[in-house]
């Protein structure tokens, strides 16, 4: 009887320690966690536990309208995996935006102007039809990782130099010549540049 007491204590004890190991693999995946892949060489991107996030990912999007931009408090802005084509001059309201994640979308031509505006820290526009980087990229002096990759970008803005903090740049999937990495990783030595 005592060694069936035992038994039991001890399978109860492991189911316990069981669902303590997966609830804690559960809140590690969870979608706040990071911002980034964490199977590649990418740095990933810590939310802060105090951030003002708006996560709109998946939701079909296909324009930011004035139920984002005016939200003007929002640190983080996450709008992954839509369908959007252009960005609103009006993004520029948005001073306080740490980390603007647009991957996975339409996004032609290049990004607004007005993105200097932003304390951006991640800038991730991968995955969308990008033909160019804006010279304005240059005055996001807290930029630290900046994601360009699979786009349709040969070419770069001298302004990118400016990019002092710049700690990954993702070129990865873009038709730059050799010539052009080169250049790029002249004008920014302490930066992780992929490609």
């Amino acid at each position: 009887m005592k060694n069936a007491i035992i038994g039991l204590l001890i399978l109860a004890l492991a189911g316990v320690g069981g669902w303590t190991l997966y609830d804690k693999s559960k809140s590690d995946s969870s979608p706040g966690s990071s911002t980034q892949n964490t199977t590649d060489t990418k740095q990933v991107t810590e939310i802060p536990a105090d951030a003002n996030t708006l996560d709109l990912s998946g939701k079909g999007l296909t324009e930011v309208g004035p139920d984002i931009y005016n939200k003007t408090g929002t640190t983080v802005l996450i709008l992954s995996n839509n369908n959007l084509k252009s960005l609103k001059s009006e993004m520029g309201r948005m001073t306080k935006l740490q980390i603007l994640k647009l991957d996975h979308n339409l996004l032609e031509g290049s990004l607004i102007g007005e993105i200097r505006k932003m304390p951006l820290k991640t800038l991730d526009v991968s995955y969308n039809k990008m033909t160019g980087i804006p010279a304005e990229i240059g005055q996001l002096n807290q930029l630290e990782v900046l994601d360009y990759s699979y786009n349709n970008i040969d070419t770069y803005p001298n302004e990118i130099a400016n990019l002092k903090q710049l700690k990954t740049l993702d070129l990865t999937g873009n038709p730059f010549s050799a010539a052009k990495i080169t250049e790029i990783k002249s004008k920014l030595p302490n930066t992780n540049v992929i490609f």
